[in-house]
């Protein structure tokens, strides 16, 4: 063998420098921001272009492209039962329409509208409603601008209606098993939705009861209007009404799975049994066939009630609905395993821990991050991936589950997919409710709520889900009972 030869396969790749790490992120950055507001392409590509670059300066670096890509084949790795819950959660959202659960839940939330109760009834509604649908958007376009023509009829700011509009449909956005915020948070994390929905529960819970009061209080100071007219909330309850069949137990599969999950059985067979119990329903309930549920669940469903805002509610689901996600995810994790795998999110990392000290500014600083990344690249699905590979090894050094990790991202970035003037949230919320932007972000008390709490939290030490690591970072033991410390 020569010593050319020697020298070619002893080849080591070189370190990415922090100045080259910074550089590439802007470029990251400054890809993203043509995506979302120029060209207006799918988020996917955007991701996809992010990872070639990430690919050819490690090929520049002396990266093998088989090395890398292995990476990538690890990532996606530990994402796998996250897309196999996704599927799931197409079915479940699919039938739990066609059944009337999902229909009849807005129903009851309609009912509660009052004058005095406005800002507190629309939060709560517009939160279940993208809980159950997992699509923030949706709810903004359809209930959402519905109940911004109720505000204007009722005498309340626009802004400040807005601000509760948005408290909820944000809510249910990042913490909905059935969204895409969430489901990509744990999936780039390798955490279990579920359990990320259980570990939201100190924030986004009581940040929600702290947001509820402020909006309960904040309505008894305003002024509203004695004749208001209510006329589209009665039109949307009687399109409702006629359109299914309600009764106490279309409530039964949602009871199911919500009692099995917190029992802490696999949620995969749980969430086929809640399926199942969705179509019985649909067939006894709402007269549907067999052959109609099977096409439902398959390709989502469609609504006809000649009601513009019910029909756009409603008209969703499916396992086709989640195939843009499923893209979305896999362009992600290329993106995530190639950036890690070139040293992009050490380099960066390794500045961030000279000013972090412990916990409190562990979980700080990672919000922080996660809330600049959406301002910076208008993603929060770039926010997601970048934090939470670049803060995964920190976690572990301080012993803290990734979880905790899982929850810091979502909080610190799914709300402000809504609250950035020019992020494709945000930007729905202004065209869709005619508001200014920045003018309705104070009363986004949701927001406010549980970031509040995930730092009081991060910095007292509670809540925070403990693990031990094996010197290769993989998970030894965690102690679940810290959770409820």
């Amino acid at each position: 063998m020569s010593i050319k030869n020697i020298k070619k396969e002893s080849k080591v790749p070189r370190t990415v420098t922090f100045t080259e790490a910074m550089m590439l992120l802007i470029i990251i950055v400054g890809i993203m921001i043509w995506t979302a507001l120029i060209a207006k392409v799918p988020t996917a590509m955007g991701v996809l272009y992010c990872a070639i670059v990430c690919a050819v300066y490690g090929i520049v670096l002396g990266f093998k492209w088989n090395d890398m890509f292995q990476n990538v084949l690890n990532v996606v790795k530990t994402a796998m039962p996250a897309l196999y819950f996704l599927m799931l959660v197409g079915f479940v959202s699919a039938s739990w329409i066609a059944s009337g659960t999902i229909p009849y839940m807005i129903y009851l939330g309609l009912k509660i509208i009052h004058p005095s109760i406005f800002l507190v009834a629309a939060f709560l509604l517009t939160a279940i409603s993208s809980m159950v649908t997992g699509s923030s958007w949706a709810i903004v376009t359809s209930l959402g601008l519905a109940l911004g023509g109720i505000a204007t009829g009722l005498g309340i700011p626009l802004h400040i209606a807005a601000g509760a509009i948005v408290s909820g449909c944000f809510l249910g956005d990042k913490w909905s098993p059935l969204s895409d915020t969430p489901n990509l948070s744990a999936a780039s994390t390798g955490q279990d939705i579920i359990k990320l929905f259980t570990n939201m529960i100190p924030t986004s819970g009581l940040g929600a009861i702290l947001a509820a009061v402020g909006f309960l209080f904040l309505g008894f100071l305003l002024p509203s209007s004695s004749n208001a007219d209510t006329s589209v909330i009665n039109q949307l309850m009687s399109g409702l009404s006629q359109n299914f069949n309600f009764n106490i137990l279309l409530f039964v599969p949602v009871i199911f799975v919500f009692v099995m999950a917190a029992l802490k059985f696999a949620i995969l067979p749980v969430l086929s049994i809640g399926v199942g119990m969705g179509m019985l329903e649909a067939i006894i309930y709402q007269g549907k066939t067999f052959k109609e549920l099977t096409k439902i669940v398959w390709n989502g469903y469609v609504s006809n009630t000649g009601i513009e805002v019910i029909d756009s509610l409603l008209s969703r689901g499916g396992a086709m609905s989640i195939a843009g996600l499923v893209m979305l995810l896999f362009a992600a994790f290329t993106f995530a395993g190639l950036i890690e795998k070139i040293g992009v999110l050490d380099a960066i990392m390794e500045k961030l821990l000279k000013v972090i000290k412990g916990t409190g500014s562990l979980i700080l600083c990672s919000l922080i991050t996660s809330i600049i990344t959406v301002f910076l690249s208008s993603s929060v699905y770039v926010s997601i991936i970048l934090n939470g590979r670049m803060y995964e090894k920190a976690f572990k050094a301080r012993k803290l589950d990734i979880i905790n990790l899982s929850r810091t991202i979502t909080e610190g970035s799914a709300y402000f997919g809504g609250m950035c003037p020019w992020s494709g949230g945000a930007l729905l919320v202004i065209s869709s409710l005619g508001v200014a932007p920045w003018s309705y972000i104070p009363y986004v008390f949701g927001c406010w709520g549980a970031l509040f709490f995930t730092i009081l939290w991060g910095y007292a030490g509670k809540f925070l889900l403990k693990a031990d690591y094996d010197e290769y970072g993989n998970l030894i033991v965690n102690d679940i009972k810290a959770i409820a410390s």
